[in-house]
């Protein structure tokens, strides 16, 4: 017998009325992540940042938006995603980071069969 070597992201996911691609299919919408602040800005001295940690599902994205009264910054943890500012897209992985300037629209998505979890600080410029 042969060997097999290959990439679980590049593996077809085994379809059933459970599975997360199910779910999404009856509910209609991919975007679906959670977030969560660890930091905010009363947790702080300056009053001015918020710290938070998100986790996007497979085949899933954020909705996308922008703040005018933040800047942000994010480090890529886990995963593989596409990330957009502005009009521009570009990859991420793990390891990865990225500044997002005051009123700039931006969306992450992730394509791949694993989690794509990141960190983010916003920087409010009151």
């Amino acid at each position: 017998m042969q060997y097999k070597i290959g990439n679980i992201n590049d593996q077809k996911t085994v379809q059933g009325d459970n599975t997360l691609s199910s779910l999404l299919d009856k509910k209609g919408n991919n975007v679906l992540r959670d977030s969560y602040i660890v930091i905010s800005p009363e947790d702080t001295d300056s009053g001015r940042l918020t710290a938070g940690f998100t986790a996007i599902y497979p085949g899933c994205s954020s909705k996308g938006h922008k703040h005018s009264d933040y800047e942000e910054i994010y480090l890529i943890t886990k995963g593989q995603g596409i990330a957009q500012i502005g009009e521009e897209e570009f990859e991420i992985k793990a390891g990865d980071f990225f500044y997002v300037p005051f009123g700039l629209f931006h969306k992450v998505a992730n394509p791949k069969n694993e989690n794509l979890e990141y960190s983010w600080i916003l920087n409010n410029k009151k």
